[in-house]
């Protein structure tokens, strides 16, 4: 099976734009009619979630979306030095988005370098199933945080979101092994230890490989 096809650069690029409408201006909308932080998780789940979604039935290999995810994450660190924070989504001292773009690519590279034809097996969800976490279910869980804390806060209603979209999502893709995947993936966001952005993605990926393909 090729590495990169035509349909892969045109999905690549219909995929690209709708992330720069997602980016640039829906959630500028979003922004001003609700918060910042809102705007954030629209970004991730509009933008880097439905990418997810629908990457293993329109590319021939993760080729396309790690460069997309580099190439995102690049784009917004020399933004941030150069032009300062896009206000709308972005923080001075939070730097989510950066973290969120090299989980995206790193998980699935980190796949490809273990097993070069897991994108054409089941298998492509043991790292797409973390980013559905960190794009849906931490995106729900910030959500509900936002209009019942009114404020940044981990909280009880916002880890119980989180278990609803991530246990049954796990259950479904992986059964009970992805079921205990999405409890790890709502307990490691209720910690304020690492952000978010990389210990869910890269835990539940950790957890979701061993149980599956090594034990």
């Amino acid at each position: 099976m090729p590495l990169l096809t035509l349909a892969d650069i045109l999905w690549g690029v219909i995929l690209t734009i709708w992330v720069g409408i997602v980016t640039l201006y829906i959630s500028k909308i979003i922004s001003k009619y609700t918060s910042v932080y809102v705007a954030r998780k629209a970004i991730h789940m509009l933008g880097g979630g439905v990418v997810a979604v629908v990457s293993p039935f329109v590319f021939t290999s993760p080729l396309v979306p790690i460069i997309a995810s580099y190439t995102l994450m690049t784009y917004l660190i020399v933004r941030r030095i150069k032009d300062g924070i896009m206000g709308w989504f972005q923080e001075k001292d939070n730097y989510g988005e950066i973290f969120y773009t090299f989980s995206y690519g790193t998980l699935l590279l980190i796949m490809w370098v273990i097993d070069g034809n897991y994108w054409s097996t089941k298998d492509v969800f043991i790292p797409l199933l973390p980013i559905l976490y960190m794009s849906f279910g931490d995106g729900v869980t910030g959500i509900i945080r936002n209009y019942v804390y009114k404020r940044r806060v981990k909280g009880f209603w916002g880890s119980v979101g989180m278990a609803i979209v991530c246990i049954p999502l796990g259950y479904y893709l992986f059964g009970l092994y992805g079921a205990i995947s999405g409890i790890i993936a709502t307990v490691v966001e209720a910690l304020p230890l690492v952000d978010d952005n990389l210990s869910i993605p890269f835990i539940s990926f950790l957890f979701l490989y061993s149980v599956i393909k090594l034990f």
